[in-house]
Formats: structure tokens, sequence, C-alpha cells
């Protein structure tokens, strides 16, 4: 007994020496200039954290020597060390990293600069200043990519020319589903929620999937808060181009291992005002009232919660969220042209019929473990995305009857998600750094509505991947990896007895009438094949970094492109698929070439693909027999090449005082064919582009009045007389915008302002890549935008 009463003591003796050999290593972490950090990753041993509101940091850790590495994007990675002896107050200094862009962002997903394709990262604090609606017409001033607006209050993402089922966009590692739909199908996201975004441009299918074959963009909301903290903020929002007001409102808050978020968002708007008094639409002359497109009003509303825990083994997150869409169509564009249509009917801000609706409810699950030589990531998600085109009942045939139930439904598409992915790295091996990955999607659409457009369909995919990155020397690296994909499509046939019904009235033949009634067929495909990738990154010195890629691009074709046969109003055309299409086949090769001295950056990349097998939508001149419908777009396949060059330059001037920039993009496509006849250029391509500012910081001495900027910048396209047949030519544009933002302090209270302004000669131009071009549909006017932003936050 007395022999357990002494190891007991001597237990209890070595615990309290071990527990007084502990000691704080606290301090702060900040830029050159000596402006905090906050959100610094500061990683020790198994263990990661970030810095609070303020920078600040602190660390329980042994006696003897520490290793305390901290990393934080737009900025160069510092390892320090410190010989522990008793509490340590450190302040750490971090250098800015010029190769990346001016804004940064938190690493929180482990997002590398040193990949061998060029990727850009932006943060919440990008999107803020460059906040205009949209999230993706808020990256638009990215050498290469390029927003096709819809309206002004939706937009599509195009990536060197590629968009639609050709960029990925995922949230929280998990690929968004529905804006696929068609041109007028925005992205549902709460531009409010956005906390870092990744874009990359090229073929990106090795890691994301046959559809990255543009690129991908990684979106990310579930940043790790700080400590024993509760934060939030309140941003409200003003547009004066379609009366737009509203608002947003964020909670987090985080003990030691658990943390949660909330948002909310709503925005209402009025119809749009655009530089012009008419349009031209079907050899008819509409007028435009007052500037102002009528029935473009609409309204989104948008809440998403997310809860997570966190340990030095492991991080889980679940989230729920919901993005409510509502918004009228233009009703001089949406069958038949009839002027009385568009006469003010007295309110801005009424959406009657058409207009469409649409609803993303989402649910993801993310759990990554910390392992000793690497990390094991799973994904879920379940995605129901409904999605409704209301217009009041008009038979197309005069023998159609309106339905028994929802008479003025005239689309509805219900596309069901389910998604499981997961990615495995291993940091150290005979390999170099090691990523494997195995990821599965199973969708189930269905339609209804008394027009017909898409047929129901079942899909599902299966992919996996290798990659490695393996450094050659220290100032070579080889990247390089293979993919295998297998998906299947099972499309639902629908033959129209009332469409056949109609064309024999009107004197067609049994066999052409019976050709048009046939909407779709039974069809059950299979697509499978390999992608692979070679790259090196070369970093001579700490100024220069080059990349090279050579790989091959593959993508399976969507339902849509194998079945949709009808008139689709929001397009303004007659969609037709192909089910003979087969798998889109392409090589290519990327460069990128990045110089930076602290004072001058450049960025030139040149990329160039061949595809043996390329899908577009090609608009054919021939006029369907389909009331109200024009011309048939149909799916099409041809060889075609695809290059093209982005070019960004940036200057500091006196003392970082006064910034400058400009982006260039140039594309050049065109289909390969024996006949010069089918020697034309791909469709919907961007012109010569590019986007150029001058920021000067002010204000630089201030207590009360920090991070100042005036700023002055152009958007700029020149004409685009390479078209594809049947095409119209879009002459060149010149437009300027201005603004200021600064950080207001009332007391300890920060403000958060952005004043800026769009267009503001109310220049008339079109988007060549827009939709509403065919139309003459010009982009939205003048625009002055007020943001405000207001955080709080309080640490225990």
């Amino acid at each position: 007994m007395r022999k357990y009463i002494i190891m007991c003591s001597l237990l209890v003796c070595f615990a309290l020496t071990s527990r007084a050999q502990m000691y704080s290593v606290t301090g702060v972490v900040n830029d050159e200039e000596g402006i905090p950090l906050p959100g610094c990753h500061v990683h020790y041993a198994d263990m990661c954290d970030v810095t609070d509101s303020n920078g600040g940091f602190e660390h329980e850790v042994p006696e003897g020597k520490v290793n305390i590495t901290f990393s934080f994007v737009g900025y160069h990675k510092k390892d320090s060390s410190f010989f522990v002896t008793q509490d340590v107050q450190v302040e750490v200094l971090l250098k800015p990293d010029n190769r990346l862009m001016t804004e940064i962002a938190v690493v929180v997903n482990g997002i590398s600069r040193t990949k061998s394709k060029k990727n850009e990262v932006v943060n919440a604090n990008f999107v803020t200043q460059n906040q205009t609606g949209t999230f993706i017409k808020s990256i638009e001033r990215l050498p290469g990519v390029n927003a096709m607006d819809i309206g002004a209050h939706a937009s599509k993402p195009i990536i060197r020319g590629m968009g639609f089922n050709r960029v990925v966009v995922s949230e929280n590692g998990v690929k968004q589903e529905g804006q696929q739909w068609g041109a007028d199908h925005g992205l549902e996201l709460d531009p409010f929620s956005i906390e870092m975004a990744e874009v990359v441009k090229g073929a990106s299918g090795l890691e994301y999937g046959s559809d990255a074959i543009g690129g991908y963009i990684n979106i990310t909301n579930n940043k790790l808060p700080t400590k024993h903290s509760f934060s939030g903020d309140v941003t409200l929002i003003g547009k004066s181009v379609n009366d737009n007001y509203g608002g947003s409102l964020s909670l987090t808050g985080r003990s030691d291992k658990y943390f949660f978020k909330a948002r909310a968002s709503a925005q209402d708007y009025g119809d749009y005002r655009i530089p012009s008094v008419k349009i031209r639409y079907l050899e008819t002359d509409i007028p435009i009232y007052n500037n102002r497109l009528k029935n473009t009003a609409g309204e989104e509303k948008d809440l998403s919660v997310l809860v997570g825990r966190i340990t030095e083994k492991y991080k889980t997150t679940v989230s729920a969220s919901s993005v409510y869409q509502k918004s009228g169509f233009f009703q001089g564009a949406h069958g038949v042209p009839k002027i009385e249509r568009v006469a003010h009917d007295g309110d801005y801000r009424n959406i009657d019929y058409p207009y469409q609706k649409a609803n993303h409810l989402k649910v993801l699950s993310q759990t990554r473990f910390f392992l000793s030589n690497g990390d094991l990531a799973f994904y879920l998600g379940l995605q129901d995305n409904l999605r409704q085109e209301w217009s009041t009942f008009h038979t197309h045939y005069s023998n159609q009857t309106a339905p028994e139930t929802n008479k003025d439904l005239e689309l509805e598409f219900r596309l069901k998600t389910y998604s499981a992915n997961v990615k495995y790295q291993l940091n150290a091996s005979a390999l170099g750094k090691l990523r494997l990955g195995l990821q599965y999607q199973l969708k189930d659409n269905d339609v209804t509505g008394y027009n017909y457009l898409l047929p129901q369909y079942d899909a599902y995919s299966l992919g996996g991947f290798v990659q490695s990155e393996y450094p050659l020397n220290d100032r070579l690296k080889l990247n390089g990896g293979f993919r295998y994909d297998y998906g299947s499509v099972e499309t639902h046939g629908f033959y129209d007895d009332i469409l056949f019904d109609y064309l024999t009235s009107k004197g067609d033949s049994n066999e052409e009438a019976a050709l048009y009634a046939q909407r779709s067929t039974d069809l059950n495909k299979d697509f499978g094949d390999i992608s692979w990738l070679v790259g090196l990154v070369y970093k001579p010195n700490d100024q220069l970094i080059s990349r090279m890629n050579l790989g091959t691009a593959f993508r399976m074709p969507t339902p849509i492109e194998l079945g949709a046969n009808g008139v689709h109003h929001g397009s303004f055309r007659h969609e037709k698929g192909d089910g003979k299409l087969g798998s889109e086949k392409g090589y290519y090769i990327d460069a990128n070439l990045e110089w930076d001295n602290k004072i001058w950056m450049l960025v030139l990349s040149p990329y160039l693909y061949y595809f043996s097998n390329y899908l577009y939508l090609q608009p054919t001149g021939e006029f369907s027999k389909l009331p109200h419908a024009g011309q048939i777009y149909r799916y099409s396949q041809t060889k075609a090449m695809l290059s093209g060059v982005e070019f960004s330059l940036e200057k500091k001037w006196f003392n970082s005082i006064l910034g400058s920039s400009v982006t260039l993009e140039y594309i050049y496509n065109q289909r390969i064919s024996d006949s010069k006849k089918e020697r034309y250029p791909l469709p919907f391509t961007p012109p010569f582009n590019g986007f150029a500012e001058v920021d000067c910081k002010i204000f630089r001495q201030s207590k009360s009045i920090r991070n100042t900027r005036l700023f002055l910048n152009s958007r700029f396209a020149l004409k685009q007389s390479r078209i594809s047949n049947n095409e119209e030519e879009t002459n060149g544009y010149i437009i300027g915008g201005a603004g200021v933002s600064t950080e207001a302090w009332v007391g300890k209270q920060m403000i958060e302002l952005v004043l800026q302004g769009s267009n503001l000669l109310n220049t008339k131009y079109f988007n060549h890549i827009s939709f509403y071009r065919r139309i003459e549909i010009p982009e939205q006017g003048r625009n002055l935008q007020l943001l405000i932003k207001v955080p709080f936050n309080h640490k225990n």
C-alpha cells in the first residue's frame, strides 16, 4: 500500500512539474506597415488556429525549442523558432507576396500557390470592394474571366471563352448544380456569404471532373472563427440603376472546439435602366419607356446556417442554405412582339407575367482529418434545385387546352443532385506530394408545364484521380496525374400529339409533323475516358515564376445537349439537342510567366486547345416550325482550335501611394473543316477586352479614417467581327467608372464604406456574349452604388 502511495505521489509531482513547464507564447501578426492581419493561420505541431480581429494569437507550449509557422495568402509564409524558458511575447511581420492578387485571402483550405495551374485567390474584402450584385460580375476584372449578364441581377461565368457546362463552380468542395440549364439561369449563390474564392483558368478536370474543361471557381464560406469569440456584420447596399436596396446580417461564434455561422440576406429591385429608347426584336421596333426595361424587377432572399467542430485531429462542418430568386422577363421579347405589352403600367417594382422563380436548397457536409503526413477529407452534398417559368396560359396551337392545375406554369425543372467525394493528400512519399480522389454524383431531373424544352432525365457519374507534385530540385517542380471518368445519361421520350395535329392542319406532311412531334426519345448512353496532365513549375528566384502544362481535355455531353427540343423564351430561341453527340475531347498546352520586383508585376498566360470533337450551340439560320420559335439553335460537334493570351501589368508609384493596373484578354478560335465554308469562329466568343484602374491611397496618417482609396477605372472591348455563321457583329466600347472606399472609426466601431459608379457616361454598348445581344438590348446604364458594412466582434 505504501509503495502505491509513493508512486501516486510521484505521478502527481511529475504532473505538477510538467504543468509548471508549460509556457504561453502570445503575440500579434502584422504586415510591413504595422497593420494587423486577422485570420492568419498559426500552425504549431498538429494544431492550427487563426489570429483574432486584432491579429493576436496565443499558444501554450512546453519548455524548449518551439517551431511555429504563420501563413496568410498574399504574404510569404514565415517559419519562426523560439527557445522558451518563460512566457514569451512576440511580434511577427509578414512580407507581401506580390505574385498574388493585391487583395489578400485567408488560407483555410490549403490552397497552394505553386500548382502548375495559375490560380487567383480573392477574399471577402475583394468581393465587398467590387460588389455589383452578383459574384461573377465582381470577379470580371480578372484576366480571362467574363460575365454573361442576365439583366442587372444575374450572370454566368465565362472563362477563356468557355462557359455553361465547361466551368465548374463549387461551394466548400461540392459542385454547384443548376446554372447549366440554360443561358438565362444564373448562379444561385448569396454574394454576401463568400469568404474566399479560388479561380483557376484552363482545363482543370483532373481534380474537379470533366465539366471543368474551361476552368473552375472554388468558393469557401466555412472559415474557422477565432476561439471564444462572437462576431458578425451588418451590410447594406443600394443601387441606382434598378433602385435596388438590400442587406445582409451574419452571426459567427466559437467556443473552444465548437463554432457556428448564420447569415440572412435579402435584396429587392425594380426595372433596370438602359441607355436606349427602343430595341428591335423579330423585325419589330419596341419602345422602351423612360429608359426602363419593363418587368425586369425582382427579389432575392437567402438564408444559411453552418455548425462545426474542430480538434487537433479533425475539422467537420454541416451547412444548410436556401437561395430564393424571383425576377420578371422583359415582356417585349417573350413570344410574338406586341408593343402594347411594354407600355408603362405605373409601377417599376411589380413582377408581372412572365417571370421566373428559383429556389436552391442545399445541405453540405465536410469532414477533414489532420494526419501526421497529410489529410483526408470527405464531402457530402444534397441539392434540390427548383426552377419555374410562369406565363399567362397562351395556346401555341389551336387545339391546346390549359392544364387543370397551375395553368400558368409554362416550364418547371426540378433537379435533385446527390454528391459524395473523398480526397486524400500524402505530403511525404516517394512520389512527392500525392493527392488521390474519388467522386460520385447522381442526378434526377423532373419536368412539367404546358410548354416543353427539356426531357426528364436521370444521370450519374463516377470519377477518380491521382495527382503528384514532385520537386526535381529547389527551383523546379514536376506536376502530373491522370483521371478516369465514367457516366451514364438516361432521357425519357415524349411525343407531342398536340403539335402533330397542329402541323398537319397547317399542311405539313405526316412524316415532317411526326419528326417535330417527337420532342425527345428514350435514350440511354454511357461515356468514359481518361484525362492526364504533365506540368512544370520553375522558380529561379523570388521575383520570377513560370509554369507550363500539357494535357488532355474530356467532357461528357449533358442531357440538355443530348435531348433539348423546344422554345426557350428566356433565351429567345428554339434549342435542339442531338442524341448522337459523343464526348468532347481535346488536347491543350498552356503557360504562365509571372515577374514581380515589388514595384512592377507582370503576368503573361498564353494557351492553345485542339478539340477533335467540340460541342457547341450553333445558330443554324433555319426557322423553326414551332409557333413563336424563331431561329433553331442546334447542339452540334466539330473539330476546333481555341487559343488566346491573357496579360496583366501592375505598377506601384510613390512608395505605394499610387497604384495602376491593366488586364487584357485576346481569344482566337475557329472550327476546323476541309470545307472553307465551314471554317467559322465559334459562337459566343468574347472580343479583345480589358480592364484598367488607377487608385490612390489618402488619409494614411489618420487614426479615424483608414485604408481610404480613390479609384478610376475603365472596361473596354474592341469590335467583334470574327463571328460564327448567323451571328451578328458587335461594336467595341469604352465605359468608365470611379469610386472611393474607406474604413471610418466612430469610437471603437469601424464602418466600411464603398461608393462606386459604373458606366458613368451612360454609354450604350452591347456585350457580345450576352444572350440579350441578339434582340439589341444594351447593357445596363449608369449605376451609382453605396455599400455600408458594420462589423462587430466580442472575444471572451
